[in-house]
């Protein structure tokens, strides 16, 4: 039996089942050249046996290393195969099912932050509004319907008649309350702190605020005995020392009455008439009053206000009376307004700016209004009058071309620049003409020229 040699250009050793399928087209050729003896070519019979591809392929596998040695590395068999055919099958299996659980931990993670935006919006908006509620309760107007004014039940009827009608007419709460200084007229405020719960809901806590400022009200005979007696003072001093970080002012009621009967009856003293309508019945109780003049009134005030801080007043009538006491609920009402708005122009400007709305000019996106701009600055300064300030426009109608007028010139020629520009009063012949004058025109040159801001528009240069 012969064999067959195998050619082959790979590297690979021939497989089993490859030579036997050769090795037996080897043999039907050797079979067919047997019986084909008239063929022309006698091919030599070539020795090769079986034994020669299996040493080539066991000498090939000694060579290469051993692959089944468990080295780090296990040879893949068909096993191997078939359990990662089934581990891919697996994997495909697995992939679709965790794409589903991120798609599903994606749309928690969005819904999520969805409603932590929510949640933030809805807590914005909560506490914007609030702010908005609390900037418009301390505006003047709105502020005083959370005062409430408690009057002491020792106060006249009269006088507390009047005060009630003052301020109910403007909706203001009036307590009447036994007070730790008799006659005197204090002042509380309902306030309202409003917060953003966890929920985003707007909850709101009231409390009261007791405001430091006291009125005590004195009628003339008790002012008049204090005054007698020489106890103004001491007596104010007693009643601040039981409300020490008080503003306490003091309302004398009846002053002018009792000095003008007083003043009468000196005069009919002096001229013995007698059946004065001073000398009637209604005047009469001021026969038992001690005598004082009002020098002595005056001095003992002054004493008061200087040494117990203490201001005064006097009032004639329980309407001037239920006036001054809502004049003084509306000022106190708008204290934190005030205050406010003073800690925000203090933080912004290193200069006066409280009287931002007086005298202003406007001007538009246009330029309409800068004229009258012009001649208001003009205005400000000393020895300068509207027909002053028109007649510095007629010449240079706008700062710019002063100043580059003022660049033209030397200090003396700009300090004397404007003296001789004619100011008229009026329109016609006989109007008489003025000039402006080197006072302000220095005034002028130095204010638009100086380069030192501390520099005095009145010096000499």
């Amino acid at each position: 039996m012969s064999n067959v040699i195998v050619l082959s250009d790979s590297d690979e050793p021939a497989s089993p089942a490859f030579v036997d399928k050769c090795n037996k087209n080897g043999s039907e050729i050797n079979e067919e050249h047997r019986f084909n003896i008239t063929s022309d070519f006698d091919f030599p019979e070539v020795p090769f046996c079986r034994e020669i591809a299996e040493n080539s392929t066991s000498q090939s596998e000694e060579d290469s290393p051993n692959l089944n040695v468990d080295n780090g590395y296990k040879y893949p068999g068909p096993s191997h195969t078939m359990s990662d055919s089934h581990d891919s099958e697996d994997n495909r299996v697995e992939k679709p099912s965790r794409k589903a659980t991120t798609r599903k931990k994606d749309k928690t993670t969005l819904k999520e932050e969805r409603l932590r935006c929510q949640q933030a919006r809805a807590r914005e908006k909560a506490l914007k509004a609030i702010e908005k509620k609390k900037s418009k309760d301390i505006k003047p107007g709105e502020c005083l319907k959370f005062m409430e004014v408690n009057l002491d039940r020792n106060i006249a009827f009269a006088f507390r008649t009047e005060i009630e009608s003052a301020l109910q007419s403007a909706d203001i709460k009036i307590n009447v309350t036994t007070e730790l200084i008799p006659n005197s007229i204090t002042w509380q405020r309902n306030i309202e702190k409003n917060y953003v719960s966890e929920d985003n809901e707007v909850h709101s806590n009231k409390s009261v605020q007791t405001e430091e400022y006291v009125i005590v009200i004195w009628n003339n005979y008790e002012a008049v005995k204090h005054v007698a007696e020489g106890t103004v003072c001491t007596s104010i001093s007693r009643i601040k020392s039981l409300i020490p970080n008080y503003n306490m002012t003091l309302v004398i009621f009846g002053m002018e009455e009792y000095f003008t009967y007083r003043k009468k009856q000196k005069t009919d003293q002096n001229s013995k008439s007698k059946g004065s309508r001073y000398n009637s019945k209604s005047n009469q109780h001021f026969e038992t009053f001690p005598t004082i003049s009002r020098q002595q009134l005056e001095m003992c005030l002054t004493e008061v206000q200087i040494v117990a801080k203490c201001s005064s007043r006097l009032i004639e009538n329980a309407q001037d009376l239920g006036l001054m006491v809502y004049q003084y609920t509306k000022s106190i009402s708008e204290i934190p307004y005030k205050l406010q708005k003073k800690e925000s122009q203090v933080d912004k400007f290193d200069w006066y700016v409280m009287g931002d709305n007086k005298n202003t000019v406007r001007v538009d996106k246009d330029g309409n209004g800068l004229k009258r701009l012009w001649q208001q600055q003009l205005c400000q300064f000393n020895l300068s009058s509207l027909e002053t300030s028109e007649a510095i426009c007629t010449v240079y109608p706008s700062p710019m071309q002063l100043i580059k007028a003022y660049r033209n010139c030397t200090p003396d020629e700009g300090m004397n620049l404007l003296k001789d520009i004619p100011i008229r009063r009026a329109v016609g012949p006989l109007t008489a003409v003025r000039k402006i004058g080197p006072e302000l025109s220095k005034k002028i040159y130095v204010m638009f020229t100086s380069q030192n801001g501390d520099a005095l528009l009145g010096t000499d240069i």
